[in-house]
Formats: C-alpha cells, sequence, structure tokens
C-alpha cells in the first residue's frame, strides 16, 4: 500500500506545480499610491522663471536699501538670484530648487512651517555674526522656491521675521501650474 500512498503523493505533487504554472492574473497591474507629499494647495509653475523677478525694490524696504543690483548667482545656486542690502543683509531667490523632502534630509535641524499654506522646510544656523536662514517651499512634489536672507548680528526669530513677508511676495509672484 506504501508504494500507492507516494505514486498518488507524486501524481498530487505534479498536478499542484502543473496548475501553478497556469495561473493568469486578470486585468492591468495597478500602481502602488505615492507617499503622501508636502502641502502644496496650489502647484506652481518654476521653470523659465526669472528668481530677480519675484522680489522688488519696494519689498525689501522693511529690510533695507539695496545696495547693489539685484544678480543672477547661477554659478553658486542653479537659478538664483541675489540682493545685498546696505544695512548688511543679503536675500536669495531661487526657483527652481530642490525638492521640500531633499531639504528636510539635508537640513536636519530645520523644523516645517507654513507660506501661505505651502510646506516649508525652515532651517537657521549661525555663519560667524550672521544669521542664516532659509525657507524651502514647496511648489510641487519634486521642485521648491528657496528664500535665504543672511544678516549680521540678527538672532534666528529676527531674521526669521525678515524673511516671512518676502517668502510670502515671491510664492504669491509664481504663477499656477
Amino acid at each position: 500500500m506504501l508504494p500507492c500512498v507516494s505514486r498518488s503523493l507524486l501524481l498530487l505533487v505534479a498536478v499542484f506545480l502543473v496548475a501553478g504554472c497556469s495561473y493568469r492574473v486578470q486585468g492591468e497591474p495597478v500602481a502602488e499610491p505615492l507617499p503622501p507629499g508636502p502641502a502644496v494647495p496650489t502647484p506652481r509653475k518654476t521653470a523659465n522663471i526669472d528668481p530677480c523677478s519675484l522680489v522688488s525694490e519696494n519689498d525689501l524696504k522693511p529690510i533695507g536699501t539695496p545696495k547693489y543690483k539685484p544678480a543672477p548667482q547661477s554659478d553658486k545656486i542653479p537659478n538664483s538670484c541675489l540682493f545685498v542690502m546696505n544695512e548688511n543683509v543679503q536675500v536669495m531667490v531661487a526657483v527652481p530648487y530642490r525638492s521640500f523632502d531633499e531639504s528636510k534630509n539635508r537640513q536636519t535641524k530645520g523644523s516645517e512651517v507654513q507660506t501661505l499654506k505651502h510646506a516649508t522646510w525652515l532651517s537657521c544656523g549661525q555663519e560667524s555674526d550672521n544669521m542664516v536662514c532659509t525657507a524651502t517651499i514647496a511648489t510641487s512634489r519634486t521642485e521648491s522656491l528657496l528664500v535665504a536672507i543672511n544678516k549680521k548680528g540678527a538672532t534666528e526669530t529676527q531674521a526669521t521675521k525678515l524673511l516671512e513677508p518676502v517668502a510670502q511676495v515671491a510664492l504669491k509672484r509664481l504663477p499656477a501650474a
């Protein structure tokens, strides 16, 4: 009787193996949904935007008076513009900039805040006598607007208060995508 059981078992295993090879999945494969991204209530166009056009001399009056004409700084940060003020303040705007998530991963001491309901990664740090604060504002899942301020003798709170209205103006000037 043992040889019959082992033949039956062998036949049963063979049937399962053949049946397993002939199984087909019906329909089209469904992509896994993307993980939640940063808050971007109004996606913004960033391609072919002049970063020097996002902030005006009038927008910077609360910070100071321009020392020089705004200058593109693409050699340091691609697609950026630097505003140098007489009051030991520099403001930089860059667009398109790296993603919100990339800034979050690189600037681990920063924190998430909101700029006009857009997720913003705010990071501040002391560099010599200067306080440098950067705001990476999500404009899409993969791009952002960078607004940075460098102020001699400022505290983090003071620099952030100067940065916030400039960041809002720059974001508003970006056209909707």
